[in-house]
């Protein structure tokens, strides 16, 4: 196919739109590992609560003062290349990561024992950085201090280098104690790790990879193993002093939420709304606790996977005497970082139990306010009830009087009509006029009030 018929036929059709979201694609392919050769110190640190834009300005000067072009302003990852030396800088969501890869001087050389020793005690890339570099780096970032730190030595190796290399970390020159050595033949076979897992003068962890002829790229992707493994490990025991502060609070919790349910059981002692304040202030604390904690325990989840991702992919195999890697981890790291998830789901079903407590006594609460409004209106009935007995007794009482004043008024009317000279001869009596009116007065009165009852009962 000629070049011209090459290029319709990868020519985009008209008017076909601009990929979108570049970045994300290129992001599966950022960060690459260092391209480490065997006989090459590599010293990988790691920055937790640093100021990334007081970072970025050191790293800015320091390729400056090296003639390499500077990293791009909110850059998340970039590679300064020199002569002697590589740095590779990667801002993570909450640390910033270091990685410096520096060739030595026996490159390509199997080490004596002698020479194993050295490197052992002293090889350390971050030798090569100028002071100007750390003096900027630190100078602005006082609470950004080192969380992770170690060396990884990759030396090639021999028949001999192995056994050589367990005998030295075996018999430290000093004599104080060590932790024991840990060693495994990783990557099948193909390179094997010692290392001890304390901290050096320096505060950095050593290790050793020593190279049976792994592939470029196969070894450099060990060595990235080891450094992330390292980081990420401690990173993730950041939540170990936090869930052992927050177990003892829990407990005090927990034995302060027992008491509140003991009590809301024993119908003698209990009272429902102390219990349903005492309830809402634990609801409260635990919220606070879990709001405080939640983030940290789920980054400690993350990076407790990484870290096991990282020592799974380093394939190990037992190197006889000797504790693997993932073995020693397994024993020390898992039950700090068990204690971290059981905190966790302390939290969250001390949560829950608060929340059904709560529940159960707002239910209480609420008998108790229904049990003393049904008093209430009880009473409030048998008022009412009251008040229409008296209402009906004065409604009575007021037939009578009004009826009795009524009649007044006929006897009195009688006696005026018995002195008019038209009506003599009938020969009116006063007592028998009152006494014949007595019965429609009374039907009368009665007859009224009820009405006016029934009027302003209508209203």
């Amino acid at each position: 196919m000629s070049p011209d018929a090459h290029a319709d036929a990868t020519a985009l059709p008209p008017f076909w739109p601009a990929r979108q979201h570049t970045a994300l694609h290129d992001e599966l392919h950022a960060r690459p590992p260092l391209l480490v050769r065997p006989g090459s110190i590599v010293s990988c640190w790691v920055n937790w609560r640093m100021d990334p834009a007081g970072a970025e300005r050191a790293l800015t000067a320091l390729c400056e003062a090296q003639g390499q072009p500077a990293p791009a302003p909110g850059s998340r990852h970039h590679v300064l290349v020199t002569p002697g030396w590589t740095l590779k800088f990667e801002r993570h969501g909450e640390f910033l990561s270091w990685q410096m890869c520096q060739e030595l001087p026996d490159a390509g050389q199997v080490p004596d024992t002698a020479r194993l020793a050295s490197l052992w005690r002293e090889a350390s890339a971050c030798a090569a950085l100028p002071e100007s570099f750390t003096r900027a780096l630190y100078a602005e970032n006082e609470a950004g201090a080192l969380l992770s730190a170690a060396h990884v030595l990759l030396l090639p190796a021999d028949d001999s280098t192995v056994s050589r290399c367990r005998h030295l970390l075996e018999r430290p020159e000093d004599d104080r104690e060590h932790p024991p050595l840990i060693g495994s033949h990783i990557a099948d076979g193909g390179a094997t790790l010692f290392t001890r897992l304390e901290l050096g003068r320096d505060g950095f962890v050593r290790y050793v990879l020593l190279d049976h002829g792994l592939p470029p790229d196969q070894g450099a992707r060990a060595v990235q193993r080891v450094a992330e493994m390292e980081a990420y490990r401690m990173l993730a025991m950041l939540g170990f002093p936090v869930a052992q502060k927050e177990a003892g609070e829990l407990a005090a919790l927990e034995a302060q939420l027992q008491g509140i349910v003991d009590a809301m059981s024993n119908e003698d002692q209990h009272d429902d709304a102390s219990a349903l304040e005492a309830l809402t202030r634990l609801a409260a604390e635990v919220e606070h606790s879990a709001s405080r904690t939640r983030y940290r325990f789920s980054a400690t989840r993350a990076y407790h996977a990484i870290v096991e991702d990282r020592v799974n992919g380093l394939r190990e195999q037992r190197i006889p005497g000797l504790r693997t890697l993932s073995g020693f981890l397994g024993r020390r790291f898992q039950p700090a970082m068990a204690l971290c998830d059981s905190t966790d789901r302390r939290l969250t079903d001390i949560a829950e139990r608060i929340n059904r407590a709560l529940s159960l006594s707002r239910v209480r609460v609420e008998m108790t306010r229904e049990a003393s409004n049904q008093a209430l209106f009880k009473a409030l009935v048998h008022r009412q009830r009251l008040q229409l007995q008296l209402q009906q007794t004065v409604e009575g009482l007021s037939v009578v009087a009004i009826s009795y004043y009524t009649l007044s008024l006929v006897g009195y009317l009688a006696k005026a009509a018995k002195t008019l000279p038209w009506l003599e001869p009938y020969h009116l009596q006063p007592e028998v006029v009152v006494g014949v009116a007595v019965v429609p007065v009374v039907a009368a009165v009665a007859w009224f009030v009820h009405r006016i009852r029934m009027h302003h009962a209508v209203d």
